[in-house]
């Protein structure tokens, strides 16, 4: 199953140019079997998105992007509506494990600066004790950021993820990840996930996604 987990939306994320029901167009055309609305630090256009996914036969998931002290996270199963402007990592891994959710560091390695030269090594090894997967193939990030991310993720024995980081339609699927069983739920992404049954890839990796079909 070909998920992209990280696409942004005009409802909740002022940066972003697509609109909910394109999106859900999109994707399908794509070939992707769901995608994640991740606004920043809001849920309302993950529902938005959910609910027309339920209008029009196709899964998306909800989630929301978080910024912390510890960088930006990718949140699935924690239904709080919206967030402060920058939570401490503590709390809101307390919040996360308290519903049983699922905690991702976004594009963890898009400085130049190593993962652990950024936040230092003890704070660095007390977030990847804590996490659930890392994002090692993101759409917005160079090769080089992702390959960083990969050889942290493998180094820690973290699952990789990958997701677009789409703010326009062209950018949709660009980085996505594959399961190797159905994701209907939020309920479904924490299972798989948390048991390692997923990879991360790049849309060329992938038979059957051909990004050229965004424009047909």
């Amino acid at each position: 199953m070909l998920v992209d987990l990280h696409v942004h939306t005009v409802v909740s994320s002022p940066c972003s140019h697509i609109d909910p029901r394109q999106l859900i167009h999109a994707a399908r055309r794509l070939g992707l079997d769901a995608v994640c609305g991740t606004e920043h630090e809001e849920m309302e256009g993950a529902q938005v998105a959910w609910e027309l996914g339920r209008e029009l036969g196709f899964p998306v998931l909800r989630g929301v992007e978080v910024y912390t002290d510890c960088g930006d996270m990718l949140v699935f199963g924690l239904e709080i509506p919206s967030f402060p402007l920058q939570v401490p990592f503590e709390e809101l891994h307390r919040w996360v494990r308290e519903a049983d959710g699922l905690i991702i560091p976004a594009h963890p390695c898009r400085s130049d600066r190593g993962f652990h030269d950024r936040l230092g090594p003890e704070r660095a090894e007390f977030l990847l004790a804590r996490v659930d997967a890392l994002e090692v193939k993101n759409g917005g990030n160079t090769e080089e950021a992702n390959l960083r991310a990969e050889a942290v993720a493998l180094e820690y024995g973290i699952p990789g993820v990958g997701g677009s980081d789409a703010h326009f339609l062209m950018q949709l699927g660009r980085c996505l990840t594959v399961f190797e069983n159905d994701i209907e739920s939020e309920e479904d992404l924490v299972r798989e996930v948390k048991a390692g049954r997923c990879r991360a890839a790049y849309a060329h990796e992938v038979e059957g996604i051909e990004l050229s079909r965004l424009w047909r």
